[in-house]
């Protein structure tokens, strides 16, 4: 039997086909873009999404006779109305996307952030799905009538696949309309914040059986009819298992568009400032802190894209507003290897869509710091990737407070197919980091294991700790070590000192904007 597995990330789709072991047998991947606008809107066309799916899917089927099975992870934090067919009715607001920033502030000054972390779980900002749904009813309100699902990437993937609209309970919380008591929706809250229950998916285990899967759809990927579907699990949660990352202190750190630790935890554990929830486990006894930066894997997209860093020789990363992250990696460590110490303190703060752990700041954006003439198209690149690696840093130091003791730190992600991103951020963390192999396929091998769990053939995900290879790991270097420190000390006092710049008494650009921009933003190549 095999397993037929989707990652629906923010560039692309990623399919992988397993065996009963969950060894991997074949992989394929189909891109596709965001589109950014003015006044921090970032969305993405589902249907692309769905037909690059399709088409993933459909190669991989064509190969792979035998598949018995069908399981989903993907990017999480968006949100897209659907109508009762699962057929968008906008595009779907990214992760990124900041246009609910006015809501968010609204939120704030009906329920201050103390009260929202006592009773969401967390304190919110216009990158989490409830400013975005507020959004969605106060300036949509004809697309809002006519919704009969609000869901998540992967949830509309899974509705697209059965028909069924349903949520894992880790996804659920990230709603932060989720009573981890319960285990099901806040009626309370959501009847006091204006959103009918009714909108949101059903809240099921990630490894229970979402429905088989749509026979005219079965027909066309050439699957066998009543091949079933699991709920399956976001990237966060998904990345944690396909890494490893599965007993309480077991760390990943994904290396993606966003990065971001995710700390697995025996109990939920506490926020001492009061700010930041944990989301669920796809093991329903454990829990998942997860502390992310914003924009860490674009951000050096984005200087690849501004200095003509592109595989296949492209030189411009947005076409017609869209925005593609695909870079040359080996050429960016050829350049950075060459000026490790030639930085003169060069700093990049890397908010270019605000920040999340720690400073929990819509507002805040990206610097380039200590400039000179000296510094070239590659110091600027290592800036980037150390300023990133600064962030997690400060970021993992943060998820400290809560108590979890901090164990081995598995790597994955795209930005581990570079080897001298991942060498600074251990360097900068002082902390040995695991790569695994394959790491761009851990999602998808999440997603596998939470079928393989569900169907039987696996009695739970901790034998995923043994079976995920470590193909190298990268111990840091007590010299750059002890450097690092001194330049993180520098760094954190950037937020201070850049704060009154972004945020002078001006109205925020992304607060209740009342109609969609006018025209796209276009990033000329330096």
């Amino acid at each position: 039997m095999r397993i037929l597995a989707f990652d629906v990330g923010t560039s692309g789709v990623k399919g992988v086909v397993t065996d009963a072991e969950g060894r991997l047998l074949d992989s394929a991947f189909r891109s596709y873009g965001l589109r950014a606008k003015e006044s921090g809107w970032v969305d993405q066309d589902l249907e692309e999404i769905l037909a690059a799916t399709l088409e993933v899917g459909r190669a991989l089927a064509a190969g792979n006779p035998g598949i018995g099975g069908v399981s989903v992870t993907a990017q999480m934090f968006n949100v897209v109305p659907v109508d009762a067919a699962g057929r968008p009715l906008l595009p779907m607001l990214s992760w990124l996307d900041q246009r609910s920033a006015g809501e968010a502030v609204a939120l704030a000054e009906r329920m201050p952030p103390g009260e929202q972390f006592e009773r969401l779980g967390s304190v919110v900002s216009a990158k989490d799905i409830l400013p975005k749904i507020l959004w969605l009813r106060d300036r949509e309100p004809e697309v809002f009538a006519r919704s009969v699902k609000l869901l998540d990437c992967k949830e509309a993937v899974v509705m697209w696949l059965t028909g069924v609209a349903v949520v894992d309970h880790a996804g659920a919380s990230a709603y932060r309309l989720y009573d981890r008591e319960r285990r099901d929706w806040n009626w309370a809250v959501c009847q006091e914040l204006g959103i009918p229950v009714q909108l949101l998916p059903e809240v099921r285990a990630a490894t229970d059986v979402a429905g088989p899967i749509r026979d005219s759809l079965a027909a066309e990927l050439g699957l066998p009819p009543g091949t079933p579907v699991m709920v399956g699990a976001g990237d966060v949660p998904a990345s944690q298992a396909g890494s490893g990352a599965v007993g309480p202190g077991d760390v990943h750190v994904s290396l993606g568009t966003a990065i971001y630790f995710g700390v697995s935890m025996a109990q939920p554990g506490r926020d001492p400032a009061g700010r930041l929830g944990v989301i669920g486990h796809m093991d329903p006894n454990l829990w998942i802190l997860w502390l992310e930066i914003a924009t860490g894997g674009a951000a050096l997209a984005w200087i690849g894209r501004t200095l003509g860093v592109h595989a296949n020789g492209e030189t411009d990363g947005r076409i017609d507003g869209r925005i593609d992250g695909r870079i040359d990696y080996a050429r960016i460590d050829r350049l950075v290897a060459g000026c490790a110490d030639q930085m003169d303190d060069l700093i990049f703060a890397p908010w270019l869509s605000g920040e999340r752990v720690p400073v929990f700041d819509d507002r805040a954006r990206a610097a380039f710091v200590g400039l000179g003439l000296n510094h070239g198209p590659a110091h600027l690149l290592r800036a980037v990737m150390e300023g990133v690696a600064f962030q997690m840093r400060w970021a993992l130091e943060y998820g400290q407070a809560f108590g979890q003791p901090i164990g081995s730190i598995r790597a994955v992600g795209g930005g581990t197919i570079g080897t001298q991103w991942i060498q600074i951020l251990a360097d900068v963390l002082g902390r040995p980091l695991h790569a695994v192999a394959n790491p761009q396929d851990a999602g998808a091998l999440g997603a596998a294991a939470c079928a393989l769990v569900g169907l039987g053939h696996w009695p739970d995900f901790a034998t995923l700790k043994e079976r995920v290879a470590i193909e190298r790991t990268y111990q840091p270097d007590r010299a750059r070590m002890t450097a690092y420190t001194g330049r993180f000390a520098n760094y954190r006092r950037l937020y201070q000192a850049l704060h009154p710049v972004y945020h002078r008494e001006t109205p925020w650009p992304g607060r209740r904007p009342s109609a969609a921009p006018a025209s796209w933003r276009r990033c000329e190549q330096v």
